[in-house]
């Protein structure tokens, strides 16, 4: 302030200086004022210098702290992959009865498959191992995990979960006549094309698969019932799912010749259908498939 005033401090003291006695004593108030200001304010200096230095090793030290909690992650991570990977690798092993050499082979093998679908070498063991637990042959199991890993990556489900979805699929639906790939081909298509998903499919088809070769009902009529039911409800697959065994099991245990607990025979439920003009009976007198019986119904609703 002194020095935009045109003047210096050393003019102000000789001023000061001037007035005698009085003058002298304010000029040493006013140096005395400075010097006790000065001190707290070196001290705050040194303070803050110290306390920069302190927060910039503070940052290093953070920075080499994230990367070290992130390396020995890492290796955390790699160590329990390859636990798991050693684990899965054994299962096989105890299943199959493959020696060391035979096991070796089919870890690169696996490796290499799972590199190509997108996959861990894990995932692929895991799903392979149900396979092999089924007493498939090497070439067999090869080709049911390529098609469950692709489902899996597709559905975004594990392939694990997959490989029991399709497994119950293919026990009851497959006959060779199409590919092992076509079954899963048909609940992505239906789980695309519907509100309903792949997962939910593959889940519900768990739940009566089993029914549908004893009623004729084909893979592709249980799939689009299920998706279209689910998609129009919007009720799980499990209820779905059991919904449509109970129905199923119903019209199962007529064809048996069983009387089922409301009193119903197949002669009442044929009766039941003629009045709509649904015949559930074929030329020869044998009781339609289910797929047939389906086709009838839908033409009339």
């Amino acid at each position: 302030s002194i020095k935009t005033s045109g003047s210096s401090l050393n003019e102000y003291a000789a001023k000061l200086r001037n007035l005698g006695p009085e003058g002298q004593k304010a000029f040493m108030s006013l140096t005395q004022s400075v010097i006790q200001a000065e001190i707290p304010i070196r001290r705050s200096n040194k303070l803050l210098s110290e306390l920069w230095v302190t927060m910039k090793n503070t940052a290093r030290w953070q920075l080499t702290s994230s990367m070290m909690h992130g390396f020995m992650g890492a290796v955390s991570s790699a160590y329990g992959y390859a636990q798991d990977l050693n684990e899965s690798l054994n299962n096989i092993r105890i299943v199959t009865g493959k020696n060391i050499e035979d096991m070796s082979r089919f870890a690169d093998e696996a490796n290499r498959a799972a590199k190509a679908l997108s996959t861990t070498t894990t995932a692929y063991t895991d799903a392979s191992l149900i396979y092999y637990q089924q007493g498939l042959s090497d070439t067999e199991v090869a080709k049911r995990t390529e098609v469950t890993v692709k489902m899996a990556n597709a559905a975004g489900q594990s392939a694990q979960i997959v490989s029991d979805q399709l497994t119950a699929v293919w026990n009851n639906f497959y006959d060779g006549s199409k590919s092992l790939e076509y079954y899963a081909d048909v609940m992505t298509a239906l789980g695309a094309a519907t509100a309903s998903s792949t997962d939910e499919i593959a889940g519900g088809l768990e739940k009566f698969a089993a029914i549908g070769e004893t009623i004729g009902l084909s893979y592709e009529y249980a799939a689009s019932a299920l998706a279209t039911i689910t998609s129009n409800t919007r009720q799980s697959e499990e209820v779905v799912g059991t919904a449509l065994k109970t129905i199923f099991a119903r019209i199962q245990g007529l064809n048996l010749g069983e009387t089922l607990e409301d009193g119903t025979t197949l002669n009442k439920y044929s009766e039941a259908l003629e009045k709509v003009g649904i015949s559930i009976f074929d030329s020869t007198g044998e009781l339609k498939k289910m797929d047939t019986i389906l086709d009838e119904m839908g033409s009339k609703w």
